[in-house]
């Protein structure tokens, strides 16, 4: 492995065939681990490593990057760290009978008075960051244009006080039972132990330090326990909260494209919903504040006709969520991450460098401000390899989907600038939204037809749900024989040469990628299935709520209809693509086909939570056990030309393809030792799961060229 990184030298080709190349500009990515903060700015310095792809927020660090002329940097402002809560299913007590404070929605809430969010930003984090007193950034439009004046509000409602927060925690404990002996909190005739998770790989440490000194002068005893994220993941992450092996965990988040509505982030953060996790399966606001739970899925729905009704939804979402409480917002960052001057990129300005959808197809040498053509460029970020990889319900992380992203794509692409879209591989869209709803249009962006209307009707023969029992789409017209209509359409053409796009194994894109995501977004949430998984329910019921059907218009060229009741204040942010990628990369049918037998076998399982249950290996595509498994099924398919769903995609998938598919994954693996298939700039070349390292090399194949998003370039 050492020899592989000292082989990976920038070997920089002249200012030659910028109007030719397609795809990635540079040859190779390699991606590598460096944990420390100061050792990274380090090797940047002595040209070791030319990005690291991090977001500091070390004022001695910023300073020094600074004053360095062969270095510079990029600002972003959508990261933030908090303090997460073991709330126990907000049960006071863990299945041993051990007290657990934090499952005591006032408990959790009085650590609003206990932590000084200002001496954290201040003096910790040395000033850059930002107080955060809510979910809400103060950098989106949210925060900063629409309600500010609630922010204000909130923090006044919940600035340090750190007597009152200890007299909400004296009243609590002593309603649990508990007593001070000696200034210590016991329960049960032994103190009551607080199990404190703390961050290392920045200011995450001294924070956590910070909180534990707060618990303790509370009363508890604190037990620290240091890590890194891979190292801290499978207890907060993976264990069941009611087992108890953690109480507080010092978390960090990175919002990966700017957001104009952060109304859907309340849904994510408290309730079951969205990440499949058992700490968060495990929220049970719908039972402790079902105003909370109603009005998370409302924002996340926008279920409101105004903006007057979206600000009272906004209001009780912020006061309603802190009083609940199972995560404290500490900082929002301003963070910086820092890279060599000649490498340019388009750094989120949300995100920056490894939060940004769009670095891996604009990641350039550079030579007189101009692109250049070839090289390697060594990325350096503070983990790699957390969790597994699988498009379905694989890795969350953002330092596992950083790599992710330079491997797939969407339909369309997120503008770093400002988080609207730009079309990829569809070639136009049309949307139409009921009239007086608050959706408006943006300059620029011709690729769009908008426009409002009185009433939408959806089609009898739009695909509205799935049986699957009978292996079938339920039509609109069987649910709604009297009709039904929509808030929202979406229409969306794609180019004629769509199924000329080439995969990584040199398969194409075929319209079975598209019929089987629609199929997988229904049967995975059905009790009948044999891919059933309880924790993709809550997401699916939701999503019932305003979805009203999708219709394939045409399949060459492909053209697909959308309806539901969900919108967007973008109108560029309305359209439904249908793209083969899902909630964690890229997937198609041939390569999702071998998780399906896979998890309909019981050998494996798309999510955390189902491979808990049934005590097997949480897929990965990349490395592992999981691999040998997949390869197994991966023969079988090839034998018998396995197609998924065959009463519906057999309609769409031939014989003759599904054999030409799985022959050309199996060369895949055979020659790459990985089943990661996707069709973006970069494919997988290598992982080393012990060294933390994974090698990116360019798509020759890919069909668009190198500059295509130049513009988002800075």
């Amino acid at each position: 492995m050492k020899k592989l990184v000292a082989l990976a030298l920038v070997a920089v080709v002249g200012l030659v065939g910028l109007a030719q190349r397609k795809g990635a500009w540079v040859d190779e990515v390699v991606l590598l681990e460096e944990p420390s903060t100061g050792k990274a700015i380090e090797r940047l310095s002595a040209g070791d490593i030319d990005v690291y792809a991090f977001s500091i927020g070390d004022r001695a660090l910023f300073a020094k990057v600074q004053a360095d002329p062969n270095l510079k940097y990029y600002l972003s402002y959508g990261s933030f760290n908090d303090f997460t809560m073991n709330h126990s299913s907000d049960q006071p007590f863990f299945k041993d009978g051990r007290l657990n404070p934090f499952g005591v929605p006032a408990i959790r809430e009085a650590m609003h008075y206990v932590i000084d969010r200002e001496y954290i930003a201040r003096e910790i984090m040395g000033g850059l960051a930002t107080p955060k007193y809510s979910y809400l950034n103060p950098a989106f439009p949210d925060g900063s244009q629409r309600y500010p004046d609630l922010m204000a509000a909130l923090e006044d409602y919940y600035a340090f006080d750190f007597a009152k927060g200890e007299a909400i925690v004296t009243a609590e404990m002593t309603k649990l039972g508990a007593t001070k002996v000696g200034g210590v909190w016991t329960y049960g005739g032994k103190p009551v132990e607080l199990k404190i998770l703390i961050r290392t790989e920045d200011e995450r440490k001294l924070i956590g330090d910070y909180i534990s000194d707060q618990l303790e002068k509370l009363g508890f005893k604190v037990v620290r326990q240091y890590g890194l994220s891979r190292e801290l993941s499978p207890l907060w992450i993976s264990s069941d909260p009611l087992e108890g092996q953690w109480n507080g965990y010092t978390g960090g988040w990175v919002t990966t494209a700017v957001s104009r509505d952060q109304g859907p982030g309340f849904n994510q953060f408290y309730t079951k919903r969205v990440l499949p996790w058992p700490l968060f399966q495990a929220l049970a606001t719908e039972k402790t504040d079902p105003v909370l739970n109603e009005i998370c899925d409302k924002l996340a729905r926008r279920e409101y006709n105004s903006m007057e009704e979206r600000r009272v939804l906004f209001e009780q979402a912020l006061y309603r969520s802190n009083a609940y409480a199972n995560i404290i917002w500490l900082v929002d960052r301003q963070g910086f991450s820092p890279l060599r001057k000649n490498v340019a990129m388009a750094a989120d300005l949300a995100a920056g460098i490894y939060g940004s959808q769009m670095w891996g197809h604009t990641i350039q040498f550079q030579k007189e401000g101009q692109p250049v053509v070839g090289g390697t460029v060594k990325i350096a970020t503070s983990t790699l390899l957390i969790e597994p990889w699988n498009p379905i319900a694989g890795s969350n992380w953002v330092y596992d989907m950083f790599p992710i992203r330079a491997t797939g794509e969407s339909g369309t692409a997120v503008d770093t600038r400002d988080g609207l879209a730009w079309p990829l591989h569809i070639e136009r869209a049309e949307v139409q939204v009921l009239a007086g709803l608050p959706v408006s249009t943006n300059p620029g962006h011709t690729w769009l037809t908008f426009q409002f209307v009185d009433e939408i009707k959806v089609p009898a023969d739009a695909w509205y749900d799935w049986d699957a029992v009978a292996q079938r789409f339920i039509t609109v017209g069987e649910k709604f024989p009297e009709g039904t209509t929509a808030k929202r359409k979406s229409v969306v053409y794609y180019p004629k040469s769509l199924y000329d796009v080439p995969l990584h194994d040199g398969s194409k894109i075929s319209i079975g990628d598209f019929i089987l995501g629609i199929i997988l977004t229904f049967d995975r949430a059905k009790p009948e299935s044999p891919i059933y998984d309880e924790a993709a329910v809550a997401g699916y019921q939701s999503f019932m709520t305003s979805f009203k059907g999708v219709r394939i218009v045409s399949t060459n060229p492909l053209v697909i209809e959308t309806y539901s009741d969900v919108y967007t204040l973008d109108a560029e942010l309305n359209v439904s693509t249908w793209f083969p990628y899902y909630n964690q990369g890229p997937g198609f049918w041939h390569t999702l086909a071998l998780g399906i037998l896979a998890e309909g076998n019981k050998e494996l399982a798309f999510s955390k939570d189902k491979s808990a249950l049934l005590k097997v290996e949480w897929m990965d595509y990349t490395k592992g056990p999981s691999l040998p498994i997949l390869v197994k099924y991966l023969d079988q398919a090839l034998e018998t030309g396995y197609i998924p769903y065959d009463k519906v995609m057999g309609q769409y998938v031939t014989a003759a393809e599904a054999k030409a598919k799985y022959t050309a994954l199996k060369a895949w693996y055979e020659k790459m030792g990985h089943l990661w298939v996707a069709s973006g700039p970069f494919y997988l070349d290598k992982v080393f799961p012990t060294e933390k390292q994974i090698v990116l090399k360019r798509f020759e194949n890919y069909p668009f060229a190198a500059d295509r998003f130049q513009f988002l370039v800075k």
